[in-house]
């Protein structure tokens, strides 16, 4: 008897032990709902299947779990079967959370600045034991601190990591930050005053991950285990990086965009706090559960008082790396993640309790939790991420000939628009490989959306269409 028709029969069997068939007729509905986030006005709208998604996207696995009401209503794991080479894969597998490590990291930070074992606002270069922060626009009245380096308001250097491969040597976290032979990324500035703007900065967090091991002078994978993960029965999650040769069997290998393994089956990542966490949809699930139920003054390992706190903190709609949704009286959190050969995220509303978890351990996975997301509101009631609806236009190849080049976005970021002539189409590409390609939709300008995100762009007229606005900043053509 094969496995598929085993999984069904015990699907069949869990399901007669209870009163309520909702929770599968809603997993069902959502296996086999999957829409894009636009809507075509005066076109038929097509649904999929999560693995017909796979599939298109060339994505091996996926880790997901469904939250309701504050708790996980179902989870389960997908594998693409065109994937020979994949071993068999179960609920105890575990994948790069990538940058979902960033909010468990603070949010255990959060715990000890609440029991009274470091504060937030304290200038961080007291808490540093070896490392002393090169000066830049920071001053003793207005220092670096934890919470600015959490919220991504310090004024470090932008950027992410790209991780090292499994057969070299890690650096430090010394290393890292001050930019030392074999480290693939620049050493960390201070290039703005603190708290003056909000920039995402890895850099700041593997800065709060050697001050925290240099006070509690233990390795930072063994501090997350005590603060977080275990208070929050992250069962299968760890921030070991490397991770020992008996625990690789555990884990589902990264695959790139064109559907081949990661050299190695997956890079390493020393900057834990920013990016090496190892987990899966059940355990990321139980961690975004107990900010709910702490937002609601329920039984938590955070305070009431705590998430209250920090939601008051929102800047241009985020929160300490969570971009926040106010729809009506509802507000829910999300983050997402992307590391070599993963794309991840999570999302829950902190007034009804609904929610979603994905990892997926393909470089095309962003398209396939973008749809995941979509498809639960539409199926689950939320009250964010709704479909954006167009009307679909036709511009000439000449013209979309003529975006193709390089550009500068919000005068950091480098972003590229190609054309493919063949498909008469343009597509936008932004810095960590990510590829979304754009329609051409009716509107005052010349606009263009990506159908699965919504991501729109608009070209300005006046300059001979030499620069698009994308998230409300202006990208220049160089």
């Amino acid at each position: 008897m094969n496995k598929l028709i085993l999984a069904s029969l015990a699907l069949i069997l869990f399901a007669s032990c209870n009163s309520s068939k909702e929770p599968y007729d809603k997993k069902a509905a959502l296996e086999n709902g999957m829409r894009g986030k636009v809507k075509f006005l005066q076109e038929s709208e097509h649904f999929s299947s999560i693995t017909d998604k796979m599939v298109e996207y060339k994505i091996p696995a996926l880790s997901l779990a469904v939250i309701n009401q504050g708790k996980i209503e179902w989870a389960d794991i997908y594998q693409n079967a065109n994937f020979h080479d994949q071993q068999n894969l179960d609920n105890s597998t575990i994948f790069q959370a990538a940058s979902l490590s960033k909010p468990v990291t603070f949010l255990a930070a959060l715990r000890m600045h609440s029991s009274g074992k470091i504060d937030l606002d304290k200038n961080i270069q007291d808490y540093l034991r070896d490392f002393v922060l090169p000066q830049g626009n920071q001053t003793v009245e207005n220092p670096v601190t934890f919470r600015n380096l959490f919220s991504h308001t310090s004024g470090i250097t932008p950027g992410g990591y790209q991780g090292y491969s499994r057969n070299v040597s890690m650096p430090s976290d010394f290393d890292i930050l001050m930019g030392n032979e074999g480290v693939n990324t620049a050493a960390i500035e201070v290039i703005t005053p603190p708290n003056k703007m909000l920039a995402y900065s890895g850099g700041g967090y593997t800065l709060a991950e050697l001050a925290l091991q240099d006070i509690f002078n233990d390795k930072f994978l063994n501090i997350m285990k005590k603060w977080i993960l275990e208070p929050a029965e992250m069962t299968h999650s760890e921030f070991t990086q490397p991770l020992p040769a008996s625990d690789s069997i555990r884990v589902a290998k990264g695959y790139t965009y064109s559907g081949e393994v990661v050299e190695g089956g997956w890079r390493n990542h020393p900057e834990q706090a920013a990016a090496g966490l190892w987990s899966n949809a059940t355990d990321m699930a139980r961690f975004m559960i107990e900010i709910y139920n702490a937002y609601q003054g329920k039984n938590s390992i955070f305070s009431q008082t705590d998430i209250e706190s920090i939601l008051n903190d929102e800047r241009d709609g985020h929160v300490y790396g969570f971009i926040v949704d106010r729809s009506d009286d509802d507000i829910s959190i999300t983050h997402y993640g992307g590391n070599a050969g993963y794309r991840t995220g999570m999302t829950i509303s902190l007034s009804s309790g609904k929610g979603l978890v994905y990892l997926t351990n393909s470089d095309n996975g962003g398209a396939l939790g973008n749809e995941l997301l979509l498809s639960a509101s539409q199926i689950f009631n939320w009250h964010h991420f709704k479909q954006t609806e167009v009307q679909r236009t036709h511009v000439k190849s000449e013209v979309l000939n003529g975006l193709a080049g390089s550009y500068k976005w919000n005068n950091q970021i480098d972003l590229t628009i190609s054309y493919d002539e063949n498909k008469d189409q343009i597509s936008l590409f932004f810095p960590n490989g990510d590829e979304y390609k754009l329609v051409p939709i009716v509107s005052e300008n010349l606009d263009f959306i990506h159908p699965n995100t919504g991501v729109q762009i608009s070209f300005s007229m006046k300059d001979n269409i030499q620069s698009f606005i994308l998230y409300g900043q202006n990208a220049i053509k160089l």
